[in-house]
């Protein structure tokens, strides 16, 4: 196999790369500065950007998200359409509160639905089947069965031609030695992915590794 050498993403060359993305506005730009200062979980704009570009590309109309925190990500989900729906989940009734203030401060409080329950529990009991799921709980889940249990609830909820999506998917490069369950779950999550041969799936090494796949027609 061909190696091919990759390149380091140096402060420079990251801000090379803000620079090529749109403007956000006032509101995403303040988000971003209060995750980053809070250390508070979130995509990011770059891939907050590929997200917006997927589900645009995938014509989303309905979407799930799994691990809302503050809304970031749902944001960027739900500016790719005017159509475009998206129940997000969050068990966390302080990070669902500012969640739902930031949604409506942007205009898009009508279109998500928020939901303040386990992602496996809300999965269990869904019937509803969605354009594109987010998986942005990966760190989360606390065995490899409720991994695997994930995985097969939210393939159960796609539409032939959906996308299945994770968060995080390299750990920081810790899939290369695992030894907490996070980076457990990940390397799990994306055997997973690439073992099912109804996906057509890419993990891209944007930030800290976006998952990619397609349920095929």
């Amino acid at each position: 196999m061909t190696r091919l050498a990759g390149v380091a993403v140096t402060p420079d060359l990251e801000d090379y790369l803000d620079s090529l993305l749109a403007p956000r506005d006032a509101v995403m730009t303040r988000l971003e500065q209060e995750y980053e200062a809070n250390n508070v979980p979130a995509v990011g704009p770059f891939v907050g950007a590929l997200l917006l570009l997927l589900a645009r590309t995938a014509g989303a109309r309905r979407m799930l998200e799994l691990g809302t925190a503050t809304g970031y990500s749902a944001a960027w989900l739900l500016r790719s359409s005017e159509e475009a729906r998206l129940v997000t989940l969050e068990l966390d009734p302080a990070r669902a509160a500012e969640a739902r203030r930031n949604l409506a401060e942007l205009g898009l409080g009508s279109r998500a639905e928020l939901v303040e329950r386990d992602a496996l529990e809300y999965l269990r009991g869904d019937r509803e089947t969605y354009d594109l799921v987010f998986n942005d709980l990966l760190n989360s889940f606390g065995s490899e069965a409720a991994v695997r249990e994930c995985f097969s609830l939210s393939m159960e909820r796609l539409r032939p031609g959906g996308l299945l999506i994770a968060d995080n998917a390299l750990r920081r490069g810790e899939v290369l030695n695992p030894k907490g369950q996070g980076a457990k779950n990940v390397v799990l999550w994306n055997r997973l992915v690439a073992d099912d041969r109804r996906l057509d799936s890419s993990l891209i090494p944007l930030r800290d590794g976006v998952s990619v796949a397609r349920l095929r027609d």
